[in-house]
Formats: structure tokens, sequence, C-alpha cells
């Protein structure tokens, strides 16, 4: 060591760059944690759907519209937001499962993309119009459906307003939010 030259630290290790081996299989692996985390949570919390004659459409992350067969009951606790339609990551596929709001809240927080309808109050998720689903629909059995692209989950954490405008410009502008209603 020389004097007046301070002792020399070792290079910090830098991350793989993107693109790199070493990078995709560091993303692999948080996929597959986030996944663990995702299923874990769904069968812990999932509630048995009670087959009925109500019809219930929501969108996959494939663009593809799945319906499930509820009864009114568990219909209406979808519309109300007591219910979420949700992802369950499986080894092979992908199934979906219907969760209370406060596990729809949860997964919502992990993956933005896992939640495929979730009635909430001030951003709902998932939520299309009769027209809407009627041209889905058409655009599926044409074969001209798109694929919903997957929303980077770095710019969905970062920018929560940009998020929100997104969705919420599908509500209509003129209902208050139930915040600032007065109730004397």
């Amino acid at each position: 060591m020389r004097p007046g030259v301070p002792s020399e630290k070792p290079i910090p290790k830098l991350p793989p760059l993107p693109g790199s081996k070493a990078y995709q299989r560091a993303e692999s692996k948080k996929q597959v944690e986030l996944d663990r985390a995702l299923r874990e949570l769904v069968l812990g919390a999932q509630v048995p759907q009670e087959p009925g004659e109500t019809a219930f459409y929501f969108m996959t992350r494939k663009g593809k519209l799945r319906r499930m067969e509820l009864s009114p009951a568990q219909a209406k606790q979808l519309e109300d937001g007591e219910l979420g339609v949700v992802e369950r990551p499986e080894p092979a596929q992908i199934e979906h499962s219907l969760v209370p709001a406060a596990a729809a809240e949860q997964m919502f927080a992990l993956s933005q993309k896992a939640v495929r309808f979730f009635n909430r109050k001030e951003n709902p998720v998932g939520f299309m119009n009769d027209e809407e689903l009627k041209a889905q629909q058409a655009a599926e059995a044409s074969g001209t459906a798109v694929e919903t692209p997957d929303e980077p989950e770095a710019s969905a954490e970062g920018s929560e307003e940009g998020g929100e405008s997104a969705e919420a410009s599908s509500e209509p502008s003129g209902e208050p939010s139930g915040e600032g209603s007065p109730q004397s």
C-alpha cells in the first residue's frame, strides 16, 4: 500500500445487461416468484363459483373474452365490488378465479395485469360497456382481435396517475366519486 493513496475498494458487480442470458434468468426467476405468490394468494382466498344462469364476461390478458356462468348473487357481488376476477397462474396455464375484494386489492398491488375484473370505487378494472363487448365478440369471430399488451410493471408503479387516467377515462366523468358527495 502506498502512502497517501486510499486503499482501493473492489468494483461493485454490475447488474446483468438487458438481453443477456443472465438478465433473462433473473427476470424468469422474478416471474416464477411472482406467480408463486399470486397462486398462493388466490388459493388461500378464492371463493367457489356458484353455477347459475347469469353470464358474466371479462377480458383475458390475451384479449379474449371469457365467460363465467354465475348465480345472480355472485354476479351482484362482482358488480358491487365485493368480489373480483383474477388470474391464478398454474404451471401449465392461467386459470381464473373469484376472490374477495381484499385479496383482489393485494393482487392488484403485486401485479395489475393479474386482476382481470374488479369494481374498485376509485379505479375500476376491466369494465366494458355493451358496445365494446359486442365489438370484441365480433373481432374474435372474425379473427381480428388484438392481444392486450402487458403494461410494464416499473412504469405502472412509478406513475400512479398515468395508470388511473387511462382506466378512469372509461367512466363517465359527470358522476361523483363518492368522496365529495354531501351527506348532512
